[in-house]
């Protein structure tokens, strides 16, 4: 995945929050945000992009170590916070770890 430009949604069936709870106690996290992954095994930059289902923007870039493939290593970033229409359209759980894909890849 490479470039900045294009819609973005959320791809994958990763979504890992969602995963580890009782199915009565789902639901949309309360905020989220949009992180950026610089994976140190990639020769040419090569952002990936991920949502994450947490208050705080640190938490966001710890909770991506959960997805399968990233490492303390790797350069997190949180870009932005998501919107409530952006985390209810994702239906991104608490504490949920999901890929973003950019739309021209699919």
């Amino acid at each position: 995945m490479s470039g900045r430009s294009g819609a973005v949604v959320a791809g994958g069936s990763h979504d890992m929050g969602a995963d580890t709870m009782p199915r009565s106690a789902l639901e949309l996290a309360k905020s989220g945000w949009l992180v950026e992954v610089h994976l140190i095994s990639e020769g040419e930059p090569d952002p990936r992009f991920f949502v994450v289902g947490t208050h705080e923007a640190g938490d966001a870039e710890e909770a991506i170590l959960r997805y399968p493939g990233i490492i303390r290593e790797d350069k997190r970033t949180a870009r932005r916070r998501l919107s409530d229409k952006e985390i209810a359209c994702l239906r991104l759980r608490p504490d949920g770890v999901r890929p973003y894909i950019l739309e021209s890849e699919l």
